[in-house]
């Protein structure tokens, strides 16, 4: 057999030494890009789980971080790449494409990298304040440069500093590395097919996430008890552009937990009230019904709601918090007084839907924001005005956040005091003007009303929230510095106390029922999916009527209180409510419930049974005692229908108008 020659040696290596010059070509200007934003992810990703070391060894969870991240980060790689990708073989056929598309390539790999970067060093912020990597909330408070702003130059700007220096560095750095060394050269037909398909396979698969019928989700991720264990994995750019994904279906009512047949949802949510099916007689809205009131007035009462901002029950001594709320605890033994009253949501806007309007929480946004709510939906306002009553909105900023102002003037306010109220004397923060500056703005205007003429008043505070800015003088601090939320929460007590001594010395007094309550918790965070301790807040109705100060002692809701007051108020009439009037004690056989969202994750919760609703998992049955949710042996299917029941209504009673 002849020996080969050193011109067919030379032959045979030509093509292989061409295909491997040809790959260096294709994949250089793509894996140096790649390379960067995995390296920026695993940094990240490292310096937040030595940060929460004792929650993922708690969880024994260090193998699930490291093995989900590097799924999610190939998640990410791919969904940002193979587009480009897949497009690099053919661009590379010609000096024509190729020089500029090298170059666009990239600029397209230095912008991604900066976002994704922007992204993780805006993370420890968040988690200090929200205990989860971003989401939605990061989109929204997008759109409200001035109070956000004030709150980040105030609290976090060691984060602010960190971004402005690390980013311009990360970006040169990148721009360094990735220069090109060599003049742009042209790929052959036959490599560029492979190469193409090759990426693009490999790269729609890494986006995927998964070979299975569905692709990966947050939800995949969800394996310990702890939801931010579960997040860590993840990575902020993916968490938010997943919430944006998601909050399309928000005229739709948001995620649908389970199946269950419509007239079994109604028919659950009907009997969950509390009243008898021959109550509810309309058909085109299955929930509307007659509630008459257990006191009826000659003259009914008027209402005053202060809607405390973020007064959680760790703040309230009476709750067994801090001792940093003195005039709340002394009220509370002169009115009906919730002891486990727990708040639908964790934003503003969602304790606004429950408790002005009674409606159940959602994992799409709030219907404070949504399109189909901001006309001809139920509100207590709306209920009152027919009943002759005039409603005012007070609040200390600018009424456009979160779209208050549209969905109150919409539903049923008449007016609305807002910032631009405030005169010059009057103490205004990063948020607007102090809880003190705007009781007094309440308190005169409702001093002015006729005696004759009802009247409907909704103070929303905001001195308990970061920055966490008040006056000076009014308390004696609970810790230096000033600027925190105890000092906060214990001023916006002092306004609140101050607020209803001068009532109780005016004469609206005992012609009006007054309602403190909160709209969320400061801060919802703890190592559980859902951490229901942190949506316990307190809540108290009295006024110059309450001749029998008590204790409602049984599992109550936000959406359960407009219903009370209707009753105590001496009203009767039509609405579709679904919460209880709890002025009245509940059967024995009925114990007390409350719906609970966190961001994708719907709690019901019975007693001490919870139901834990989640995307694309089977409902879970939990247990809440001794202040810490625990995994229940047991089965509970009835508990388990009326969670889904529930989700389910809360989502058709949005998407077919029958919140009316």
């Amino acid at each position: 057999m002849p020996l080969p020659t050193a011109h067919t040696a030379a032959h045979t290596r030509a093509p292989t030494a061409r295909f491997q010059a040809d790959s260096l070509t294709l994949l250089k200007p793509l894996l140096l890009p790649m390379a960067a934003l995995l390296a920026v992810l695993w940094l990240s990703r490292l310096g937040l789980a030595l940060w929460q070391f004792q929650r993922i060894d708690d969880t024994a969870a260090w193998s699930h971080v490291a093995l989900q991240g590097l799924r999610f980060d190939a998640v990410l790689l791919g969904l940002m790449w193979v587009l480009p990708a897949t497009l690099t073989p053919w661009m590379a056929l010609g000096q024509a494409t190729w020089g500029p598309w090298r170059a666009l390539l990239r600029v397209y790999g230095l912008v991604g990298l900066l976002f994704v970067a922007f992204m993780e060093l805006s993370t420890p912020a968040f988690i200090a304040q929200y205990d989860s990597r971003p989401n939605y909330l990061f989109v929204e408070y997008l759109g409200y440069a001035k109070e956000v702003g004030g709150t980040l130059l105030q609290d976090h700007w060691p984060h602010l500093l960190a971004t402005a220096v690390l980013l311009p560095t990360l970006a040169a750095l990148y721009w360094r590395l990735t220069h090109p060394k060599t003049a742009a050269k042209t790929v052959r037909l036959r490599h560029a097919l492979p190469w193409s398909l090759l990426l693009l396979a490999l790269l729609a698969l890494s986006a995927r996430g998964a070979v299975g019928h569905r692709p990966a989700n947050p939800s995949s991720a969800a394996v310990t008890a702890d939801h931010l264990v579960n997040e860590l994995p993840l990575s902020s750019a993916y968490t938010v552009l997943f919430a944006v994904h998601l909050s399309r279906k928000s005229e739709d009512g948001g995620i649908t937990y389970a199946a269950l047949p419509r007239e079994r949802v109604i028919a659950q949510v009907r009997q969950e009230t509390g009243l008898p099916a021959s109550a509810f007689k309309d058909p085109d809205v299955p929930l509307r019904h007659h509630q008459t009131s257990a006191q009826p007035r000659a003259r009914p009462l008027n209402l005053v709601i202060v809607l405390e901002e973020s007064l959680g029950a760790e703040f309230v001594g009476r709750l067994g918090g801090l001792p940093l709320t003195p005039n709340l605890d002394r009220l509370a033994n002169e009115g009906l007084w919730f002891e486990q009253l727990y708040a639908t949501g964790t934003r503003s806007v969602r304790g606004i839907e429950a408790v002005v309007a009674g409606y159940p929480p959602t994992s799409a946004v709030s219907t404070v924001k949504l399109a189909k709510s901001q006309r001809d939906f139920f509100t207590l306002a709306s209920f009152l005005k027919n009943k002759g009553y005039e409603s005012t909105f007070f609040y200390g900023g600018e009424s456009h956040f979160d779209n208050m102002r549209g969905y109150f003037m919409g539903n049923g306010f008449d007016r609305v005091v807002e910032q631009k109220d405030f005169g010059p004397e009057a103490f205004v923060g990063t948020w607007g003007a102090s809880d003190g500056d705007v009781m007094d703005m309440a308190h005169r205007h409702f001093s002015a009303q006729p005696e004759d003429k009802p009247f409907f008043g909704l103070i929303f505070t905001s001195s308990n929230h970061a920055p966490f800015e008040f006056p000076d003088g009014h308390i004696a601090l609970y810790e230096q510095p000033k600027s925190t939320v105890n000092n906060a929460v214990k001023y916006a007590d002092h306004a609140l106390g101050r607020f209803i001594d001068q009532a109780k010395a005016a004469p609206y007094w005992n012609n009006t029922l007054f309602l403190v309550v909160a709209d969320h918790n400061s801060r919802v965070y703890g190592p559980s999916l859902l951490p229901v301790e942190r949506f316990h807040i307190p809540g108290l109705i009295l006024g110059g009527t309450i001749q029998a100060p008590r204790r409602i002692e049984p599992v109550a809701s936000q959406i359960d209180l407009a219903p009370t007051l209707m009753s105590l108020m001496g009203l009767s009439g039509e609405h579709p409510m679904i919460g209880r009037d709890l002025s009245q004690p509940l059967p024995p056989d009925a114990p007390g419930r409350a719906i609970m969202q966190f961001d994708k994750i719907q709690a019901y919760m019975e007693g001490p049974q919870v139901v834990l609703l989640q995307p694309d998992q089977t409902p879970r049955l939990m247990r809440y005692a001794d202040g810490r949710l625990q995994p229940d042996a047991g089965s509970n299917p009835a508990l388990v229908e009326k969670a889904v029941a529930h989700a389910l209504y809360a989502q058709m009673a949005y998407r077919e108008q029958l919140h009316r």
